[in-house]
């Protein structure tokens, strides 16, 4: 298998990445009547609003039973039932009513945020609103766009719903809950235009269940002037466009300068992030005996998320930040080079969450687009552009495999999304990118057979002729002749070696003995451009003067060297010869030669 150039991950170990800070807000006040939770006592009715269809907010009668004690953040909850037409529609307290607020003689006391699978779903724990306020005494950190786009917001004290009779529930339920009990919060994420397996991946990584479904598969229009209220349906975005992954949820509160809090649980608990939120549209409430749910869908995008805490999310209406672009062009080259197919989404601005799911996402992405996985070769452009990159950098590479060539294209493209999004020197914003990807399910490989020089014994400053034999995957041989020249300060046994490229590579060796780093965001590039290519043929003469000479590996004068400048001067003295092919490149081969300066006869049949 080949071996990656993993050297560059050297230097990024200890890295953090801070985005900068917009300092700390004031208090969070709600643009309603509030109740403190030291008020709240079991027994008390009240109702909680909610969208169950469409956009239109319903409200439900809400029974508090007890206040249920917990350490951390949030902290006591308020353990409710729930009655009435609503719930039995919708078989109790669906996912997707989380934030839903909860009123107690018109007084916000806080939103629904909790429940259990496999239970009656009538019950259900609201998280108080003093937690969820706690959440703007935390710094607001975003980033710039250079200066994000912020629109003024015009407030609405507007609460008023559709509504039901209010069936008042006169049970008195005892219920202990333990720390070590566990209960779901109730927002699943879905996702549209991914495979099952780069949704059973992401999962992994955030570690929540993915549901397919749910998430619109089209660019969302923006509302600059957007008004929300208390109990409308929202959601909150990962990515959105021809890929899709977000949560539905519900509003809880707005502020008169246009903040708002949500969910009344963490969305990925990520703290300061930079999330698109979305005024949704909910289909319907789907029954499900471990747990009912709301399918929605993003209609536009009204504002940010910037606070992603254990209480709940929080933002801005009208504040829109930057934004990662994507777009695939994929062609089967055995059905048709000229008919494309494409994907274009947007992802969320956080870089260390990009450069774990979005490769996922491409993969996800072929998934698709091919119809199948497994065995083939693929051709693969990439570019990136991005604000403070202006002008851009792109790599083509080939790859192959007998079991699944989109993994092993995949695993590349993490390496270097990581180098991009987690770089030390310069933030990317926006950030965009961009693959054109040439696929077929044949191998399109090319092999090297056999490799053979005119002398066996040399002379410093000579050039010797190489010929090299190349077979692609079962069609004839190709000869192909080049010339390398022998290094003026080498002698003794010396390798003549052909090789693919990426099979035991030229490395960093200055930065993995720790003689030299890689110290601007150019120089990282550069040190990325001259990363050998799959679809390389590599001729290589190696010499070491030391008397403990392996003839594998690199020159001494090397450890000395970033990769770009090795590259750069071997090619320029003759010791290093590159030729490109339209194939995968497989194989690697040696020959022996003597360097002597003195006068030693040529042995015949040499080759």
């Amino acid at each position: 298998m080949k071996k990656f150039f993993l050297s560059f991950c050297l230097f990024l170990f200890c890295l953090v990445f801070l985005l900068p800070s917009q300092g700390f807000t004031k208090p969070f006040i709600p643009n309603s009547s509030v109740m403190d939770i030291s008020e709240v006592r079991p027994g008390m009715k009240g109702k909680a609003v909610t969208v169950i269809s469409g956009r239109t907010r319903v409200s439900f009668p809400v029974e508090v039973i007890s206040m249920v004690p917990r350490k951390g953040s949030p902290g006591n909850l308020i353990l409710v039932k729930a009655k009435g037409p609503v719930i039995e529609k919708t078989g109790g307290i669906a996912s997707g009513m989380s934030g839903s607020p909860v009123y107690i003689n018109d007084k916000l006391i806080g939103a629904i945020g909790y429940g259990w699978n496999f239970s009656e779903h009538d019950l259900g724990l609201v998280t108080p609103l003093k937690d969820m306020v706690d959440i703007w005494e935390w710094p607001e950190n975003y980033p710039d766009f250079p200066s994000p786009v912020k629109v003024k917001y015009s407030a609405s004290d507007d609460i008023e719903t559709g509504s039901e009779s209010m069936d008042i529930i006169s049970d008195n339920v005892d219920i202990l809950l333990t720390e070590d009990e566990i209960f779901s919060k109730s927002t699943p994420l879905f996702a549209t235009g991914l495979s099952r397996r780069a949704m059973m991946n992401i999962g992994n990584i955030l570690e929540e269940k993915i549901v397919a479904g749910g998430m619109s598969s089209s660019q969302l229009p923006v509302e600059y002037k957007a008004s929300l209220k208390p109990g409308d349906a929202v959601g909150v975005l990962l990515a959105w466009g021809d890929v899709s992954m977000g949560a539905t949820g519900t509003l809880t509160s707005i502020s008169n300068e246009g903040r708002f809090i949500a969910f009344a649980h963490p969305f990925l608990n990520r703290g300061n992030v930079a999330y698109p939120l979305t005024r949704a549209w909910i289909h319907d409430v789907i029954p499900s005996i471990k747990s009912p749910f709301k399918l929605g869908t993003p209609l536009s995008i009204v504002g940010c998320v910037t606070q992603d805490r254990p209480q709940g999310i929080g933002g801005r209406i009208g504040l829109f930040l930057p934004s990662v672009e994507v777009s695939l062009n994929f062609a089967d080259i055995e059905t048709s080079d000229t008919v494309r197919k494409k994907k274009r989404f947007q992802m969320a601005y956080d870089p260390f969450l990009i450069s774990t799911i979005f490769p996922e996402m491409v993969l996800g992405s072929i998934d698709d687009l091919w119809g199948r996985k497994g065995e083939g070769t693929f051709r693969v452009n990439l570019e990136v552009e991005g604000g403070t990159l202006p002008k851009g950098w792109s790599v083509t590479n080939y790859f192959f495999s007998d079991k699944d060539v989109a993994s092993e294209t995949v695993d590349n493209l993490k390496e270097i999304t990581n180098l991009i999004a987690l770089n030390p020197f310069r933030e990317i914003k926006p950030l965009g990118f961009h693959m054109d990807i040439e696929v077929t399910s044949q191998p399109k490989v090319l092999y090297i057979e056999k490799v053979s020089v005119d002398k066996k014994i040399v002379k410093p400053g000579e050039e010797i002729k190489v010929e090299v034999l190349l077979r692609p995957y079962r069609k004839k041989q190709i000869k192909k002749e080049f010339t390398l020249k022998v290094p003026e300060k080498s002698f003794g046994p010396c390798e003549v070696i052909v090789r693919g490229g990426g099979i035991s590579p030229l490395g960093q060796e200055s930065i993995a003995r720790g003689l030299d780093t890689i110290s601007s965001f150019s120089q990282l590039l550069e040190e990325m451009s001259a990363r050998e290519a799959n679809n390389e043929v590599i001729l290589e003469f190696v010499f070491n003067n030391s008397p403990q000479f392996s003839p594998v590996g690199n020159n001494s004068d090397e450890s000395q060297e970033l990769l770009s400048e090795v590259k750069k001067r071997r090619m320029e003295e003759g010791t290093l010869r590159i030729f490109k092919s339209n194939y995968f490149v497989e194989g690697l081969l040696r020959k022996t030669v003597t360097v002597d300066p003195g006068n030693i006869k040529e042995p015949k049949n040499i080759k």
